[in-house]
C-alpha cells in the first residue's frame, strides 16, 4: 500500500470514527459502540505507524535525490549556471573550510569565509565562523523535530544577542468605563512587570569527525553537521524553554513550568478526569479561550490517558485527525505534544492550556561555528562546536494555566 493509500485509509477511518461520535451525539453509549470506536481506534494507531514509517523512507529518499542534484549542479559549467550568488560562494568556501580548513583556500574563499566571521570574537578561524544561511536553514529545520511549544510560541529573531527589557502584566481584570457628557475619565493604572529577554548560549557540545569523512567528498558535511547540530541543540533548547528554572549558574531561561504560576490542583497525584481538563479550560478568560492559538500542550503519556478517557455517557474526549478538514482535538480543543512536559505526579504541571502566542521565544540569528583541528590530531579526527543563543518570556501571566497533580 502506497503513502498515499495509507493517508487516505486513515483519514477514511477517522472520518467514520468522527461521525459515530456526532450520530451518538450527548445520548450514552452502548457496550457494542463502544467496541466498533475501539476497534477503528486500534486500526488508526496501525495505519499512524505504518505511515510514519514510510515518511521517514521517504525522507531518506529526498535527501538522496537532492544530494544527487547538487553534486550535478557542482560539476555544470560556470557560464552555463550564470555564475554563483554571494550566498553560494559563502556556502561553498564554508564547506571548504569545515573540510579543510583555511590551508586549501583561494583568495576568494577567504574573503567570502571572512564576512562570516563571528561577531565579538577573535581574528583568525579559532573564533568561530557564523554558519552560512543555508546550513542554517537545515539545523532550524531539524530542530523541528524537539519539542513542540515553539511550534505554537511566539518566536522572534534578533540579529543581535543584546539584552531587551520586556513588559509583563495580566490585564484581565482591567476594563473601560461609562462616561457622562463633560465628564473626565479616571485613570486606571496599569501593573507592569518588566523581564529581561537575553541571549542564553547552549552548546551543540564537541562533535568529532573523522578526517577520512571529511576528505570523502562524497559526503554531504554541511547536511552531516546539521541535523547532528540540530538534534543536539533542539533538544537543549525544548527542555530548558519548559523547564528552565530561571535560577542556577550560568542562568537558565525561565521555562514555561516556572513562569506558570496559575494553576488548578487534581484530586489526586496519580491520575486526573476529564472534569478537571474541563475545569482547566473554563479557568482561563474566554478572551485567551477563542484566540485562534489556543491549545492544550501534554507529553505523549497525557496524550495516551486522554485517548481513552470518557464522559458521564461513555463519548470518547479525544476526536482524530481528518487530513485538510479538521485537527485532531480533546474536549474539542486543538493540542500539541512536547516531551519536556512532566506526567502527572505530586505537584507536578503536567497539562497546560491558554493562548500560546503570548509565549515569547528569543531566538538569535547567526549561530557561531568553531573547527578545532589540534585537539584530536592524535585520533586524526577534526572537531566541531556550535553555539546558538535564545531565551524566553511568558507575557501574560493570565494567558496559559497548568493543571497540577495533587500534594503529597
Amino acid at each position: 500500500m502506497t503513502l498515499h493509500e495509507l493517508k487516505q485509509k486513515y483519514s477514511a477511518i477517522a472520518k467514520d470514527m468522527r461521525a459515530l461520535h456526532e450520530n451518538i451525539g450527548d445520548e450514552a453509549w452502548t457496550d457494542e459502540q463502544r467496541g466498533q470506536w475501539q476497534k477503528m481506534k486500534s486500526d488508526l494507531d496501525g495505519l499512524d505507524e505504518q505511515i510514519k514509517r514510510e515518511e521517514a523512507l521517504r525522507d531518506a529518499d529526498q535527501r538522496f535525490v537532492e544530494e544527487t542534484e547538487e553534486e550535478t549542479r557542482d560539476g555544470l559549467d560556470g557560464e552555463e549556471r550564470g555564475g554563483q550568488s554571494q550566498d553560494e560562494e559563502r556556502a561553498q568556501a564554508f564547506d571548504t573550510f569545515l573540510r579543510h580548513g583555511m590551508t586549501e583556500m583561494t583568495t576568494e574563499q577567504r574573503q567570502a569565509l571572512r564576512e562570516l566571521r563571528a561577531q565579538g570574537t577573535a581574528p583568525d578561524e579559532k573564533g568561530g565562523y557564523t554558519v552560512p544561511r543555508e546550513m542554517l536553514n537545515r539545523i532550524y529545520e531539524a530542530m523541528k523535530d524537539y519539542g513542540g511549544l515553539a511550534s505554537v510560541a511566539q518566536v522572534i529573531t534578533t540579529d543581535s544577542g543584546n539584552s531587551i527589557d520586556w513588559p509583563t502584566s495580566d490585564g484581565t481584570s482591567e476594563e473601560g468605563e461609562l462616561l457622562g457628557e463633560n465628564s473626565a475619565a479616571s485613570e486606571g493604572d496599569v501593573d507592569f512587570g518588566m523581564e529581561t529577554l537575553g541571549a542564553k548560549k547552549l552548546s551543540s557540545k564537541i562533535i568529532r569527525v573523522s578526517n577520512e569523512l571529511l576528505n570523502d567528498s562524497g559526503i554531504d558535511i554541511q547536511g552531516f553537521l546539521a541535523n547532528r547540530i540540530g538534534s543536539r541543540i533542539g533538544r537543549g533548547e525544548a527542555r530548558y524553554l519548559v523547564q528552565g528554572t530561571g535560577a542556577g549558574t550560568p542562568a537558565q531561561p525561565t521555562g514555561l513550568q516556572a513562569s506558570v504560576t496559575n494553576t488548578v490542583t487534581a484530586a489526586s497525584a496519580a491520575e486526573f478526569t476529564w472534569q478537571e481538563t474541563n475545569a482547566l479550560i473554563h479557568a482561563i478568560d474566554p478572551a485567551f479561550r477563542r484566540a485562534a492559538s489556543f491549545r492544550l500542550g501534554m507529553n505523549d503519556n497525557t496524550l495516551k490517558l486522554m485517548t481513552e478517557m470518557e464522559d458521564a455517557n461513555g463519548r470518547p474526549l479525544w476526536l482524530p485527525e481528518v487530513a485538510g478538514a479538521a485537527p485532531a482535538t480533546v474536549l474539542g480543543r486543538q493540542y500539541f505534544i512536547d516531551q519536556g512536559f512532566a506526567d502527572i505526579g505530586v505537584d507536578a504541571k503536567f497539562l497546560f492550556a491558554g493562548d500560546f502566542q503570548q509565549f515569547i521565544i528569543r531566538r538569535v540569528r547567526y549561530m557561531v561555528l568553531k573547527r578545532l583541528v589540534e585537539r584530536y590530531a592524535e585520533y586524526d579526527q577534526t572537531a566541531f562546536l556550535a553555539f546558538h543563543r535564545f531565551d524566553c518570556v511568558l507575557q501574560d501571566a493570565a494567558a496559559i494555566k497548568a493543571l497540577q497533580g495533587a500534594a503529597a
